[in-house]
């Protein structure tokens, strides 16, 4: 998959990496799903997505749920905002005032030790600051980056498929659209004979 110049700031990379352990692998183009191996196995856990330790809490099945309301939020789908407001409610979470710069800013923070509170903290942390608005996935492969465009317009993972066995997911989507463009302009003219 793409990974250049997709890392989200600060602690909103780990829910990135946490979204991503479900994606469409552009050489097989067949939907993977690491969580389940992933909490099995609690060094490879901290390998790939660089989390605090799973609590107790963070089964299986409550981080496949929110693996899935993230994602949806990610891609325009949670109406809204309900999906994340009933895991805020649900998880134990600390606001407090921090100054920043001299300026009164939010700071989330998980009053628990679970990782599904340390990225839901992230993600409130992320909305208060703008910056979740930017974690989007691409409408082909699925794959969720971080938009670093100056007006936050980015559709897809990448434009250049970053090695030999790369998709330009951005590239595909265009030419696809250009030939569907073409085709309906060519049927739409008359036959003249």
């Amino acid at each position: 998959m793409q990974t250049q110049n997709q890392a989200a700031p600060g602690d909103l990379e780990c829910v990135r990496r946490f979204i991503n352990t479900w994606c469409i692998p552009n050489q097989t183009r067949t939907e993977t799903d690491d969580l389940p191996l992933l909490v099995r196995d609690a060094a490879r856990w901290r390998e790939e997505l660089s989390l605090h330790p799973r609590a107790d809490s963070d089964t299986l099945e409550k981080l496949l749920a929110l693996r899935s309301d993230l994602r949806k939020s990610c891609e325009g789908l949670d109406d809204n905002h309900a999906q994340l407001n009933a895991w805020f409610s649900r998880v134990a979470l600390s606001v407090q005032v921090k100054s920043v710069q001299g300026a009164p800013q939010l700071a989330v923070t998980p009053a628990d030790a679970s990782c599904i509170a340390y990225m839901l903290a992230a993600v409130a942390n992320a909305t208060s600051s703008g910056t979740w608005s930017r974690l989007k996935t691409c409408g082909d492969c699925r794959w969720a980056f971080y938009d670093h465009t100056r007006n936050g317009s980015k559709r897809w993972c990448g434009m250049t498929k970053g090695g030999a066995e790369g998709r330009a997911c951005g590239t595909i989507a265009k030419v696809s659209a250009f030939r569907a463009r073409a085709a309906a302009k060519k049927s739409a003219k008359p036959d003249v004979d």
